[in-house]
């Protein structure tokens, strides 16, 4: 299986083993337009990813990790001045051994794909993440028992 979320047409498209295809719905961050580059600022990051670790119950019924930030993310942020060196070599080390990347840095963490909870049910039309990618909770089950750690996830403008 692979994902590919295209914030542009705000669709997941989920290309699974054997040639299956699925589209969904997704609800974006409140600050859509751009790749994430720094926490807080309400952005979805762009580029190539991974699922990061097995989903879990949250308040948006089921949250499933992606490995944010990458190394690419930590090459711009250290260029940037956003995070250190040693910040971007742990970073780029957890990558390496297929660890989950620091989420403590000012490059922000704790992102992927999460559903709907009470609170936002039927709102997948609206931007109201924090920099997270929204599914039904229907769609979050699913993906929760297909889309294994190690997932590619590529996330487009």
């Amino acid at each position: 299986m692979r994902l590919e979320v295209r914030k542009r047409e705000r669709v997941l498209e989920a290309y699974c083993r054997g040639g299956g295809q699925r589209v969904f719905p997704i609800a974006l961050s409140r600050d859509p337009v751009g790749a994430k580059r720094r926490r807080g600022d309400q952005r979805i990051p762009e580029g190539h990813y991974r699922i990061a670790g097995e989903p879990r119950a949250s308040r948006f019924h089921l949250f499933l990790p992606i490995d944010y930030p990458s190394p690419a993310d930590a090459d711009r942020g250290l260029a940037e001045r956003v995070i250190t060196r040693s910040q971007h070599r742990r970073i780029v080390a957890a990558h390496g051994a297929g660890h989950l990347p620091p989420q403590d840095t000012a490059l922000g963490g704790l992102l992927g794909f999460h559903g709907e909870g009470r609170r936002w049910r039927g709102d997948l039309d609206l931007d109201w993440t924090e920099g997270c990618i929204a599914v039904s909770d229907e769609t979050i089950r699913w993906l929760a028992e297909l889309a294994r750690r190690g997932t590619p996830v590529s996330i487009q403008p």
